[in-house]
């Protein structure tokens, strides 16, 4: 028979809201921060083309990659809410700080990753509009 003690430092380690359980989470959100501040950068990156005046003719002559970065924004936006109501639901608002570390991680590259897009959305309208123009 283990002591009382031992029995809750046992149950808070293991159980789905223990230490394991939050460090095990916090590194799948830090695997979708990486992804998503990949997205970020590839935005940066066309963005910066754009300014270099470095792409000839149309960006997005049939409007798919607009259509894409639209998708990407409403993933981004479905992805922080359902992450605020696992937050509420699964943590009660409340968890370790690397559980809360990650979280505000992801929310502050999302965000950053939503402003991105929004900015290439208006360049490219920019642009084309502009490389549509005769002369």
């Amino acid at each position: 028979m283990l002591p009382p003690f031992l029995k809750q430092t046992i149950a808070k380690i293991s159980l789905p809201g223990g230490w394991f359980a939050q460090t095990r989470c916090a590194r799948h959100i830090d695997g979708t921060t990486q992804r998503v501040a990949a997205m970020g950068i590839k935005i940066a990156r066309l963005s910066a083309r754009l300014q270099a005046r470095n792409v000839p003719g149309l960006v997005d002559a049939d409007r798919s990659l607009r259509r894409m970065l639209d998708d990407l924004k409403d993933e981004l936006t479905v992805m922080r809410r359902d992450l605020a109501r696992w937050h509420n639901r699964e943590c009660r608002g409340h968890a370790g700080k690397r559980l809360e570390a990650a979280i505000a991680r992801l929310n502050r590259v999302n965000a950053d990753t939503c402003a991105a897009a929004d900015a290439l959305l208006l360049q490219i309208e920019e642009y084309d509009a502009r490389a549509a123009m005769p002369g």
